[in-house]
């Protein structure tokens, strides 16, 4: 299938979609050009950035999380923000 059919397809099914249809197929087709935008930004980051990340997502798995207000408060008196 050449691409101007695929193309044509596409938009003959999307034209046939109710809203509600459509909104589940519009949510696909956002997640999937934000998963390439993410994977291209992962792929651009530095390794002890990716390290940090990965190292997050560990922590937070294991349930080792501290509640947001404590963490909030720190990053306030840090870096002296008042609010």
């Amino acid at each position: 299938m050449k691409a101007i059919e695929i193309k044509s397809d596409l938009f003959n099914k999307i034209e046939r979609l109710n809203l509600r249809q459509l909104k589940e197929v519009y949510g696909l087709f956002q997640n999937y050009f934000n998963s390439n935008e993410t994977v291209e930004e992962w792929n651009n980051m530095s390794p002890r950035l990716k390290e940090k990340i990965e190292n997050g997502i560990q922590e937070a798995d294991a349930n080792i999380v501290k509640p947001l207000p404590e963490v909030t408060a720190r990053l306030r008196r840090k870096y002296g923000v008042h609010g």
